[in-house]
């Protein structure tokens, strides 16, 4: 529809007119107001006279054209007798708006219906492009709802592999064959477990859904802590990671987690890319005003101009049929993400192929005092026995829980459903609850709430394969205390049961 605004009524008649013979479905309007009160993305064009642009009304329409979709320019057709001095204040007013033809008066009839007939063709045209803005948002939505429910899936039996692991590892057992089978399951969940969490952070850094939980560090230490957490996946390839790091601690402002994970990440990239046993670099330095992070193999390297190809989503830089190095192909594109949101950047180099890579990480340089930074130090698990239950549904994830809970010397009581759970815990008061979120009968947001109503000082302890943070919002105001994600490491869960 195009829309004419005139306070002249007889003007705004003879313009209906002539555009319904025309073909053309108007509607006029005798101020801004009037037009600015059902202004919206099905409106085709609007015709200005420029007596209906008073300055008291002008505000109103501005408004009402900063509402329409950012995706949409609305046709607006300016009639005026002085084009070149309204053109300026037209500009001045509006400056958001980039599709305004104006008209000189008296107007010429065939003119402007050219004019309205172009301006109609390019409103269908933007319409067009919102149609597909809004499929591609429900498409985007309908993945993450299916990677969000693939994680669930996939994290609910790993849960069980992980506990059985950590059981394993407590009863000590010396048969080489079951030690070896044992390091083989290790790395192939933690491999799985890196799959699903990176599916996840990218579905959530491409929406700007993920948020950092930043402060101050030294930049060392996380770098320490990363290759650590590398080492074992190095050595099973028979590779050696050499850490240098700065003379001087490293101040940053970070989130600790993400930055960690960016550095495991280059480091297990550099591990699949050097297929002989060799040396990977991992070094960090000053530069401008940056804390750099140089992670250094000797493997197959890339052609030069392919570099900033490697941060593509789900790209492959040496795809072959065997899929040797395996992945999903997203490990460097959260790599940039994360660093981008920490102010920084990540960069690649390759003399070429076969001739080994470098990444280099730059995160900006903070001026804080390390010596007040608080460091983590590690729990008496000692003395810190509890009274516990566990409600959970998949009796595996139950069985291998319970047992690796009595195993630490806690006095564990189990349930398999909400209701069962919520009765369990009321018969027992516990110091701590460890439920699951999707439960049937009751659900764990449902339990929370009756358990805290009752118990209010009791210990909640959300364990889910939902990891959103909306998931953990939901969590928090049901009344957990705390909200893991499956598979839990059973040393992080240890810790957290034996904090007063």
């Amino acid at each position: 529809m195009t829309c004419i605004v005139s306070p002249n009524e007889v003007d705004a008649k003879i313009a209906l007119s002539l555009l319904t013979e025309s073909g053309i479905h108007a509607r006029a309007f005798g101020n801004l107001r009037d037009l600015a009160a059902i202004l919206d993305s099905t409106i085709g064009c609007v015709i200005l006279v420029e007596d209906a642009l008073i300055s008291d009304d002008i505000p109103a329409l501005r408004e009402a054209l900063e509402r329409l979709p950012a995706w949409f320019d609305l046709p607006l057709i300016v009639a005026a007798h002085d084009v070149a001095f309204l053109g300026g204040i037209f500009a001045e007013e509006f400056p958001n708006s980039g599709n305004v033809t104006f008209l000189e008066r008296p107007l010429n009839f065939f003119t402007l219906v050219s004019a309205v007939r172009v301006g109609l063709r390019a409103a269908s045209r933007q319409w067009q492009v919102g149609e597909l803005l809004a499929e591609k948002e429900n498409a985007v939505k309908l993945r993450d709802e299916f990677l969000a429910m693939l994680a669930h899936e996939l994290r609910n039996p790993l849960a069980p592999m992980v506990n059985a692991i950590y059981m394993m590892r407590l009863i000590r057992l010396e048969d080489p064959q079951i030690v070896n089978v044992t390091d083989v399951l290790e790395r192939q969940i933690n491999h799985v477990k890196r799959m699903v969490d990176d599916l996840m952070d990218v579905a959530r850094l491409e929406r700007s859904k993920l948020t950092l939980q930043k402060s101050p560090a030294d930049l060392n230490r996380v770098v320490s802590g990363a290759v650590d957490s590398s080492l074992v996946t190095a050595r099973a390839r028979g590779q050696t990671i050499n850490c240098q790091l700065h003379d001087r601690p490293l101040p940053v402002t970070i989130d600790s987690v993400r930055v960690e994970q960016i550095v495991c990440n280059l480091i297990n990239n550099a591990i699949k890319f050097t297929p002989t046993a060799n040396e990977i670099l991992v070094k960090t330095s000053i530069s401008e005003g940056f804390a750099l992070i140089a992670v250094k193999d000797n493997g197959i390297g890339f052609l030069p101009e392919k570099a900033e190809s490697l941060f593509t989503p789900f790209l492959q830089a040496n795809p072959t049929i065997a899929r040797s190095a395996g992945g999903l192909g997203i490990g460097l594109t959260i790599v940039r993400r994360l660093a981008e949101l920490h102010g920084g950047s990540v960069h690649a180099s390759s003399e070429g192929p076969g001739k080994s890579a470098c990444f280099v990480i730059q995160i900006p340089l903070a001026t804080i005092n390390l010596a007040t930074v608080e460091t983590r130090g590690h729990s008496d698990y000692a003395n810190a026995h509890r009274r516990i239950v566990v409600v959970e549904d998949n009796s595996d994830i139950r069985e291998t829980l319970r047992s690796v809970l009595g195993l630490w010397g806690h006095d564990v009581f189990a349930a398999d459903d909400g209701i069962s759970g919520l009765e369990l815990i009321q018969r027992e008061q516990p110091d701590i609850a460890l439920v699951d979120v999707g439960l049937p009968a009751l659900n764990g947001y449902e339990v929370a709430k009756a358990v805290k109503a009752v118990l209010p000082k009791i210990k909640l302890i959300a364990m889910t394969g939902y990891g959103q943070p909306a998931d953990k919002l939901a969590a928090m105001d049901a009344g957990f205390d705390h909200h893991l994600l499956k598979p839990v490491e059973p040393e992080l869960l240890r810790e957290l049961l034996a904090r007063n």
